[in-house]
Order: structure tokens, then C-alpha cells, then sequence
């Protein structure tokens, strides 16, 4: 996993609490209150959205084709290592 994405991923996972917190004080308030709530998650939260991220093949870090997020492998990459047997109990 490149760096850049791991800081990301990161990012992510310290602001989900706040922006869970945030969604459910929108849904449960007035109008007045919604403006002002919509402004300061607007602002504090740019940088953090899940819709963003990306799965990535670990070996070539290729977007396309990644398959299983336990393995986090494209699906060339994960052939490639079955058929070398370096991934215990996958085998062809």
C-alpha cells in the first residue's frame, strides 16, 4: 500500500466517529440548526470522504481487477502467486 493511501485510510478512520455525529444531529434537527451543521461538516471534513478510496493490488498497485479484499491482489497478480504455490490452500 502505497503511503499516500495509507494516510488516507487513516484520515478515514479518525473521522468516522465525528461524521457519524454529525449525520445523525442533521437528521434529528430543525432547519436553522441544519444550516449551521452543514457549514462546519462542510469545512472540517473535506478531505475525508470513503466514497474516495480506492482498492489497489499490493504487488503492481493496480485499481482494476482487485477481487478479494483479504488477499488485496488483482487478479493477474493473484494467479501469478497460486500457480507459484506461494499462497497456502489456493492451488489450480
Amino acid at each position: 500500500m502505497r503511503l499516500k493511501e495509507k494516510e488516507y485510510r487513516n484520515k478515514l478512520k479518525k473521522s468516522e466517529i465525528s461524521r457519524l455525529l454529525y449525520k445523525q444531529l442533521y437528521i434529528n434537527s430543525s432547519v436553522n440548526i441544519k444550516r449551521k451543521i452543514s457549514l462546519k461538516f462542510s469545512k472540517k471534513l473535506r478531505d475525508t470522504h470513503s466514497v474516495a478510496l480506492v482498492n489497489r493490488c499490493i504487488m503492481t498497485n493496480r485499481s482494476r481487477g482487485v477481487f478479494s479484499r483479504k488477499f488485496k491482489l488483482a487478479r493477474y497478480s493473484f494467479r501469478m502467486l497460486a500457480l507459484r504455490g506461494v499462497i497456502p490452500g489456493i492451488f489450480k
